[in-house]
């Protein structure tokens, strides 16, 4: 159940001020129709059913039950003798707050026997008033036909929608720690095995390259093959960990430089051709580098990104109107460019710099070295 100061039924529709209004109102109707003694009977049974309407909010187990079947009493007590309907709608709201489903079955129907019951002397006892507020009592009824249902269903949606959440929780956890074992098996298995190979021959290269020079020269061909293999594992393991695309890259990179008031215009089709994921990520940090720089330290006002694919190579132009390569003293010893050579070496691309009249980054990559990269990768 809810806690205690929740006493309020939730409704995005109705709020606390509104409920607060609907508890006034029995008192209202009370004074203004009845006489003084009458008055302050059901002033009691309203100050009670209050009292018991809390006390079940914070009640657990069968003491919950007993409080609503106080409520139920009261309920009747005031449609007997008042006519007064209003808080049978208080009890339908509360029964769908119910967890338990047999509980909530029991409740259910009881006050809605009890209800229809009560009505029904009612019209007997009490001809005129009932007659008289029969399109109230009428919408009464079916709300304690409705109502309980409606709560129900919608507790036991935010019940599942939560649990749903917990799981979702669980299991996104538990994948990076999949993924991390993952990782620490691939890096053993492409890494460990090939690099303690290597160790040993080397060793053992060193040990025989003067008395057997022709078995040293074999240990180090073998040492240059397993490296290469390792090389090419090393490859395949950073292409699916970290495989980015252009394009989604561009996207990024257009939503920081619209956040810097800088012009962003991009020419050429971003949607690479048989371009090899690492290729393409390779590409995508790079320009994520530049932009960074243009941003950090050009002053430009534009940035243009020029993407080409031919038959001889894959060109990929960073171009801004700031304050040129010549200006930045550490340009040449830091803000990434180291990392954006290295980056491009590894798959055996070009970095051409210009400074005049801004700074222009001309990034080339061979066509002969996409198709060697992606027979590797395949």
């Amino acid at each position: 159940m809810q806690n205690w100061y929740q006493i309020f039924p939730k409704n995005p529709y109705v709020s606390i001020y509104i409920w607060i209004i609907f508890c006034v109102l029995p008192l209202f109707y009370i004074f203004k129709s009845y006489s003084p003694s009458e008055s302050f009977l059901g002033l009691l049974l309203v100050l009670a059913f209050f009292l018991t309407y809390r006390q079940s909010f914070i009640s657990r187990g069968w003491r919950m039950y007993v409080w609503i079947a106080c409520q139920i009493a009261i309920s009747i007590t005031l449609i007997i003798l008042f006519g007064y309907l209003y808080f049978s709608l208080f009890l339908a709201f509360f029964i769908g707050n119910i967890r338990n489903k047999a509980g909530f079955i029991t409740m259910y129907v009881v006050h809605l026997v009890t209800t229809i019951v009560s009505v029904s002397i009612g019209f007997f006892t009490q001809s005129d008033i009932f007659v008289s507020q029969f399109p109230f009592i009428l919408i009464g009824v079916i709300g304690v036909i409705l109502l309980p249902f409606n709560s129900y269903n919608r507790n036991k949606q935010e019940q599942l929608e939560g649990q749903l959440e917990d799981a979702n929780k669980r299991i996104s956890k538990l994948l990076v720690i999949q993924e991390r074992q993952r990782i620490a098996r691939d890096l053993h298995d492409t890494l460990g095995q090939k690099l303690s190979l290597i160790g040993l021959k080397s060793d053992l290269a060193s040990k025989v390259i003067e008395k057997d020079p022709l078995r040293a020269k074999a240990e180090l061909r073998d040492i240059n093959y397993t490296a290469r293999i390792a090389l090419k594992e090393v490859r395949e393991l950073v292409s699916n960990m970290r495989a980015g695309k252009l394009e989604d890259e561009l996207l990024r990179v257009q939503q920081i430089l619209k956040a810097a008031e800088i012009d962003f215009r991009v020419k050429g089709n971003p949607g690479l051709r048989d371009t090899p994921l690492l290729v393409e990520n390779v590409l995508s940090m790079c320009l994520k580098e530049a932009v960074t720089n243009v941003v950090k330290h050009s002053n430009a006002t534009f940035c243009h990104v020029l993407i080409k694919q031919t038959q001889n190579e894959l060109f990929l132009q960073i171009q801004d109107n700031g304050i040129g390569f010549e200006a930045h003293t550490q340009f040449s010893e830091g803000n990434g460019l180291r990392g954006m050579k290295e980056r491009l070496e590894f798959v055996n691309g070009l970095l051409e710099i210009s400074g005049v009249g801004g700074t222009t980054l001309n990034i080339r990559i061979p066509h002969v070295i996409l198709q060697s990269v992606k027979e590797e990768l395949s």
